[in-house]
C-alpha cells in the first residue's frame, strides 16, 4: 500500500467541490400496529433534514447525546439504511440514486469504522481472512496487502494468524481500521470508534487516525458524543439534537463562542483539569429527558429542555419558539456561524 499523498485534482473547479455534500437528508422509520393486518400509525423521525459538507482532507465531527440520529445519518449516507429523502453527493455524484453496480464501486471510496470492534469482526475468521475479504469481494489482487495493512495500523504480520478474541480492545479496533483502509478509500466514516475503549487506549487510536489522515490524505466523518475527543481530532463540528443539526462551526469557534443553548450545555458539562477554573465555571443545565422522535415538539425541538426558554425569554418570545421551527442560519448573536435558535447568543464557556 502506498503512503504517498494523493495526486492533486486536475482543475480548480474539481478541487472546490466538497468531497461529501449532504442536503436535507431524512430517514424515518415507520411505526406499525396490528397483529394480523399491520398498518402504519406514525414514524420515528430519526434524521429529519440534515445538511452539511465535508472538504477533502478534513475531519467533520457530528456530536450529540445518544439517540439523536448521528449513527443513523452515517448509515444513510452509505445507504446501509436507505434514506427516506434528501441528497447525498460524493465528489459531485448523487449517491441516493446510484444503481447496485455503481453503489458497489462507490463503497470502495467510502468505508466505515464501527463503534464495537468485536461485534464488527467475524469471530470465526482469522485476521488474515478478515482483511483479505474486501479484495475478494471486489475482485482485486491481495498479494502482500494484508501485511502492509497490519503494519500501517501498528500491528505485526504474526497477528494475521490470530482470531479477534485473542486481541485487546485497542488491537481489535486497529484491525477494524485496517479493514476500512483495505480498498484505499477517500472518505472514512468513524462511528464512535473510541467510545468502547479504555481512556488510555483512546489517545493511541485517535493519534493513529490523525497519522493515517496525514499519511494517506483521508477525509473523516467522525461520529461522537465525547466533546473532549471531538476537540482533539475535528476541524469542523456539527451539533445534533433530535434528528436535526442545531449548530455548526469550526472547532475552535464552536468551543469558544457556542451560540445554541444545547451546545452551551454540552460544553459546560465537560470537566476541565484546573480545579480553580472548574469551580468557577458557568454551568448550563438541561433538565428532563429527550422528547420522543415519534412525536417531537412543535417549533423548536429543544424548547422543552431549553434553559433559555424556561428562564430568560418573555411570553411573546416563547410563543415564537412554540410556533416557528428555527432554521439553521447565521444570526446576529451567533458569532458568525449557523445556529438553529431564534435567540442565539454566543457565550464563552471554556
Amino acid at each position: 500500500m502506498t503512503t504517498a499523498a494523493p495526486t492533486p485534482t486536475a482543475t480548480p473547479v474539481a478541487a472546490s467541490v466538497p468531497l461529501l455534500q449532504v442536503d436535507d437528508l431524512v430517514k424515518h422509520f415507520p411505526v406499525r400496529s396490528g397483529i394480523v393486518f399491520k398498518h402504519t400509525i406514525g414514524s420515528v423521525k430519526a434524521v429529519d433534514g440534515v445538511s452539511f459538507a465535508i472538504r477533502r482532507g478534513r475531519t467533520f465531527a457530528v456530536v450529540g447525546e445518544s439517540g439523536c440520529g448521528k449513527s443513523t445519518a452515517a448509515r444513510a449516507i452509505l445507504r446501509l439504511l436507505e434514506p427516506t429523502s434528501g441528497s447525498v453527493r460524493f465528489e459531485g455524484e448523487e449517491v441516493t440514486t446510484a444503481g447496485p453496480t455503481r453503489m458497489r464501486q462507490l463503497r470502495r471510496e467510502m468505508q466505515m469504522i464501527f463503534q464495537d470492534p468485536y461485534a464488527s469482526l467475524n469471530p470465526r475468521m482469522t485476521v488474515r481472512t478478515i482483511l483479505s475479504e474486501p479484495f475478494k469481494i471486489h475482485d482485486l489482487p491481495e498479494k502482500g496487502r494484508v501485511d502492509e495493512l497490519l503494519a500501517l495500523v501498528g500491528l505485526s504480520p504474526e497477528h494475521a494468524r490470530r482470531y479477534p478474541h485473542e486481541f485487546s480492545g485497542g488491537q481489535r479496533q486497529r484491525v477494524g481500521i485496517a479493514r476500512a483502509l483495505a480498498l484505499d478509500p477517500k472518505l472514512v466514516i468513524c462511528d464512535e470508534p473510541v467510545s468502547a475503549l479504555d481512556v488510555s487506549i483512546r489517545a493511541q487510536v485517535l493519534n493513529l487516525l490523525e497519522d493515517l489522515q496525514d499519511q494517506l490524505g483521508l477525509t473523516y466523518l467522525f461520529i461522537a458524543h465525547d466533546l473532549s475527543v471531538v476537540r482533539h481530532i475535528a476541524d469542523e463540528v456539527a451539533v445534533m439534537y433530535l434528528g436535526s443539526i442545531v449548530e455548526v462551526a469550526d472547532r475552535d469557534e464552536l468551543f469558544e463562542q457556542a451560540s445554541h443553548p444545547y451546545t452551551q450545555a454540552l460544553i459546560s458539562s465537560v470537566p476541565v483539569p484546573d480545579p480553580i477554573r472548574e469551580r468557577s465555571r458557568q454551568r448550563i443545565l438541561v433538565t428532563g429527558d429527550p422528547p420522543s422522535p415519534v412525536n417531537p415538539p412543535s417549533g423548536c425541538r429543544f424548547r422543552t429542555r431549553c434553559p433559555k426558554f424556561a428562564n430568560e425569554l418573555s411570553e411573546d418570545e416563547r410563543r415564537r419558539c412554540v410556533d416557528e421551527r428555527p432554521a439553521l442560519v447565521v444570526r446576529d448573536g451567533s458569532a458568525g456561524h449557523p445556529a438553529a435558535c431564534h435567540y442565539a447568543e454566543a457565550r464563552q464557556l471554556v
